[in-house]
């Protein structure tokens, strides 16, 4: 019995310990993230794969399907990273539980001395039902 008590024996902390930790997690999951200029739609496909849906203001969209790097910091919080396509690099610190992005993206610019130019953003982050 001593065992049992110390090892947990699924009790009520035990689930409800589950349930929040499902309720923040990401993957298998859609979500939506609102920035100042654009939302960006995304499905956390698995712990590899992300696809996503950027919608501008003026209604135009983008999309595409990206492999990621991705990293659970604690139940609530996220970090990816991905490279598109056209070069754009995208990392992202998603807090679920807050309802927060920040995120960084280093792009292609000709007319930096590096070549290239970056910018934060702060966004708006909300489950997709």
């Amino acid at each position: 019995m001593f065992f049992q008590a110390c090892a947990g024996n699924g009790g009520t902390a035990d689930k409800q310990a589950a349930a929040i930790d499902s309720a923040y997690a990401l993957i298998g999951k859609s979500g939506k993230i609102t920035y100042t200029d654009f939302t960006a739609e995304v499905a956390y496909l698995n712990d590899s794969t992300v696809h996503w849906t950027a919608i501008d203001k003026t209604g135009k969209t983008n999309q595409g399907t990206e492999k990621i790097s991705y990293k659970q910091l604690n139940d609530h919080l996220y970090f990816l990273n991905w490279i598109e396509q056209d070069g754009l690099t995208v990392s992202q610190v998603i807090n679920t539980k807050e309802g927060e992005v920040d995120a960084f993206l280093s792009y292609k610019d000709e007319k930096s001395t590096a070549g290239r130019a970056a910018q934060f953003l702060k966004g708006k982050f909300e489950f997709k039902k």
